[in-house]
């Protein structure tokens, strides 16, 4: 898939699949700022973000695509891996407490939204580059599966569940998969 072709579909399913994770940050900026200018402002920062990864994922999509089962294999490994370790922990803490965000990361007007949304972006990429690689090896246009690693990144990232378990578990998950 070109291009072209690609990024307007990553868009719109990256905005399915991570502004709910995002919410809790969205409404708190809503309900702090009264002003859904502002508040779209920091979602569209956020979903820059996404797009932009997307640009990587479109160029490794198709080579992953030449490679076959070996890769996804080695994918798998390397995103079970990712989760275990102490990266992606402190990027979910930071994803979990979007008023901590709110109160030491705060910009002001809609060039600082924005801002605030790219930065929430880069934390959520962190958090979430390991079921990211999953989701490559796996299909990463496949609804079925971006609805999967949609859950689990809410789950993650929302829950009460802790989050130390939750990547355990999906660490786990990926290593009996590749096998």
């Amino acid at each position: 898939m070109v291009a072209a072709e690609f990024l307007p579909l990553w868009a719109a399913l990256m905005a399915a699949m991570m502004l709910p994770s995002t919410l809790p940050l969205l409404r708190l900026d809503y309900a702090t700022t009264r002003s859904r200018g502002r508040t779209l402002a920091l979602a569209t920062g956020y979903l820059v973000v996404w797009l932009a990864l997307g640009s990587i994922v479109v160029a490794a999509d198709g080579a992953i695509g030449m490679h076959g089962n070996r890769l996804t294999v080695a994918l798998l490994a390397v995103a079970a891996l990712y989760q275990l370790l102490p990266v992606k922990r402190r990027c979910l803490t930071r994803c979990r407490a979007p008023l901590g965000r709110m109160l030491f990361g705060w910009r002001d007007g809609l060039g600082g939204a924005a801002r605030m949304g790219v930065e929430n972006g880069l934390w959520c990429v962190g958090c979430c580059a390991g079921l990211m690689v999953a989701l490559l090896g796996l299909g990463a246009m496949s609804w079925i599966w971006m609805t999967l690693v949609g859950g689990v990144i809410f789950v993650e990232k929302v829950t009460w569940i802790r989050a130390d378990a939750v990547s355990a578990l999906l660490a786990a998950g990926a290593v009996a998969w590749a096998l």
